[in-house]
């Protein structure tokens, strides 16, 4: 079972929204060192969304790269997913917790009290944001900017992963906060050359660490 990276850097959220060629970017994401990758697809039925993870977990399952699921115990406990991302408004953490307490567990949070709360209830690490304007989820709320990152950031001793609005433009104003990993979806996905955007954003990260 793999357990969350030390040094989580890039974070590749693969979402259906984008794509249906999962195991094209597992792949693209293993060859590249990514830390983390999550599975997203919120439209998908239950069965597609199992069969998805299953594969793209065994593309994972030999290499350094841990897979995570978004929302769905279900799917995680299928695929046997190193872990699973929740939301303040997906299915209780303390429940999911019972469910798979063997498992990652990461939840979503935009507060400095939200992010306290979640630390103190076992999450193994936070997914912050959205730190920018992010068309991925037409219904998020405002950005919460640099500065509330940074004092969650600084309020909390879990992983925090930055997420929304994401990109090798301002890459490094997020690393400046002292997060330990970037949650990059479209920014990737959108690319002329996605691969390029992932050697990119990993050089990018690699430099500002040799700091």
């Amino acid at each position: 079972m793999k357990t969350l990276p030390k040094k989580m850097g890039l974070y590749f959220i693969i979402d259906g929204m984008y794509t249906r060629e999962f195991e094209k970017y597992t792949q693209m994401a293993i060859r590249n060192d990514v830390s983390i990758i999550q599975y997203r697809d919120k439209n998908a039925s239950l069965q597609s969304m199992k069969d998805n993870a299953r594969k793209m977990q065994r593309l994972t399952a030999k290499s350094s790269t841990c897979f995570i699921v978004n929302d769905i115990p279900q799917v995680a406990l299928f695929s046997d997913a190193g872990g699973i991302h929740v939301g303040q408004s997906d299915e209780n953490y303390l429940e999911i917790r019972k469910r798979i307490p063997h498992k990652i567990i990461g939840v979503s949070t935009m507060t400095i009290e939200e992010s306290i709360e979640a630390e103190k209830l076992g999450a193994d690490y936070l997914g912050v944001g959205p730190i920018f304007v992010t068309q991925t989820k037409p219904d998020t709320p405002p950005p919460i900017g640099l500065t509330n990152l940074k004092k969650i950031v600084n309020n909390t001793t879990i992983p925090i992963v930055a997420i929304g609005g994401i990109s090798a433009n301002n890459l490094e104003s997020i690393l400046e906060t002292g997060v330990h990993g970037v949650a990059i979806i479209s920014a990737i996905l959108t690319a002329p050359n996605p691969e390029k955007e992932i050697h990119k954003i990993q050089n990018i990260i690699k430099e500002y660490n040799a700091k």
